[in-house]
């Protein structure tokens, strides 16, 4: 114990000598190098003051130079003060909304659900003084995501049914802000729209169906809508429709709407169309043309063939029945009549007509024939006395020839003219007697060949000239 502690204290007095000279050592270094350190900070203060004399000089050229603004900078400025709940010119004169349309396709024309599905490019344009800028010359075109922060017009379709599409290129709005403050909003919309429609002249019908639009939560103090002045309604020149030719269009600036809850601005486009008849023509009004004329037939066969006759009568109904039905139903249920439904209601008499000529001429042959043979039979029955007696008055005549014989000069009586023709008529043949029962109804089938075609050629005329005027 008493050897280490000797150790440690001769480990600590050695430590404490050893940092004595270390210290006397430096301050010995320190006076040798005196002036040495002075001259040296005279000499880095004078850099400092020239370096800070530098910093200021290139602080005042970039703060001569002109930093470039870009539209994002200018947007983001815009948005420090805006707020989109509140719409431009607040509580001052309404926002004047001008609209243009570019209609890209028309197609699914639905007459039984009475709606139709367009394919448009709606724009909208307005001014916002929130949005005027100076710092930059050009437009601002900006991604769609931003509508959520500024205003724009609350327009919608008021005649829509639905949007059943969407759209599958994910962009589908353009916004574009100018610098004195023009807002243009651009959208692809694909919607259904509702159309009424009257089918009293089907098919040789126009149909007249709108697009149209109002604000839906301001009113006329608020914004004003109107078509634009140039090009409001533009339609693209490829739109073909299977049933459907569009004419012509016309846009009204006039159809504001009034509610309970105020007066709502409100602009329309009418789109006029006029129905394909051809593919009518064929299905309909040829077939049924033809079939009439096949119940014509019926009037040069013999009244006698009643199988043949009423086989045709009653084909050419069931024929012109179905075609009826065929028309009726690809249309809803109206309680008017349609064009085609007085045409084939025409038809139809004229078939069931022809049908009732054949009835009538089969019961006045047959009624004819039987009159025939009994007024035969009786004339049968009034022959046999009459041949009886004359066979008598024959045999007394041959007896007396054999007392009495006339003289020469004498001669015999001539009989009856009358009595003679009357004979004649007791002697007709089964060709005459058929002859005489049929001519009646021959007569009948002979007129009938002539007024119904007469009839259904009037009634053609008449038919067409009336619907084809309001047709066109």
């Amino acid at each position: 114990m008493d050897r280490m502690g000797l150790m440690w204290g001769f480990l600590l007095l050695t430590t404490v000598l050893l940092m004595g000279l270390f210290q006397v050592e430096c301050k010995h270094s320190r006076r040798k190098r005196g002036p040495d350190i002075e001259g040296s900070n005279r000499l880095l203060v004078r850099n400092t003051r020239d370096g800070k004399d530098d910093a200021v000089n290139e602080i005042e050229k970039l703060s001569n130079r002109t930093t470039p603004v870009t539209p994002t900078m200018v947007f983001l400025n815009i948005l420090d003060n805006y707020d989109q709940r509140l719409r431009p010119n607040f509580k001052g004169p309404p926002v004047q909304v001008y609209c243009s349309a570019y209609i890209n396709s028309i197609s699914s024309i639905s007459e039984e659900s009475m709606d139709y599905t367009v394919m448009l490019f709606l724009r909208q344009r307005w001014n916002d003084p929130r949005f005027v800028y100076q710092d930059y010359n050009d437009s601002i075109t900006l991604y769609e995501k931003v509508l959520d922060k500024i205003w724009v017009p609350d327009i919608y379709f008021v005649n829509e049914k639905g949007a059943p599409f969407e759209s599958t290129s994910g962009h589908s709005t353009l916004l574009r802000i100018h610098p004195n403050g023009d807002v243009l909003y651009s959208a692809k919309k694909t919607i259904l729209l509702a159309c009424p429609m009257n089918f009293q002249l089907f098919p040789m019908d126009n149909q007249v169906c709108k697009i149209k639009m109002e604000s839906y939560g301001h009113t006329t103090k608020d914004i004003e809508i109107w078509w634009s002045r140039e090009d409001a309604v533009l339609i693209s020149e490829e739109i073909q429709m299977p049933d459907y030719d569009l004419v012509t269009w016309k846009i009204n600036n006039n159809c504001d709407s009034h509610h309970t809850t105020g007066t709502y601005s409100c602009i329309e486009a009418k789109l006029f169309l006029i129905r394909h008849i051809g593919y009518y023509l064929i299905q309909h009004y040829i077939p049924s043309i033809l079939i009439v004329v096949l119940s014509w037939l019926s009037f040069w066969i013999s009244p006698e063939i009643a199988p043949a006759r009423v086989a045709l009568g009653i084909t050419t109904v069931l024929t012109s029945t179905t075609l009826t039905a065929v028309s009726r139903s690809a249309m809803p249920r109206f309680s008017y009549v349609r064009a085609i439904d007085v045409w084939m209601m025409t038809c139809g008499l004229f078939i069931f007509f022809a049908l009732v000529e054949f009835a009538v001429v089969h019961f006045i042959f047959k009624r004819d024939k039987k009159f025939a043979i009994s007024r035969k039979a009786r004339e049968m029955s009034k022959r046999l006395p009459r041949k009886k007696k004359a066979i008598d008055k024959k045999d007394v005549a041959s007896e007396d020839e054999v007392d009495f014989k006339p003289d020469k000069g004498m001669s015999s009586p001539e009989p009856d003219q009358d009595m003679v023709g009357a004979e004649e008529k007791t002697h007709r043949t089964p060709a005459e007697i058929k002859a005489l029962y049929m001519r009646r109804a021959r007569r009948i089938d002979y007129y009938s060949r002539l007024i119904f075609p007469l009839l259904f050629t009037v009634f053609n005329i008449l038919y067409w000239s009336v619907y084809l005027s309001m047709y066109h």
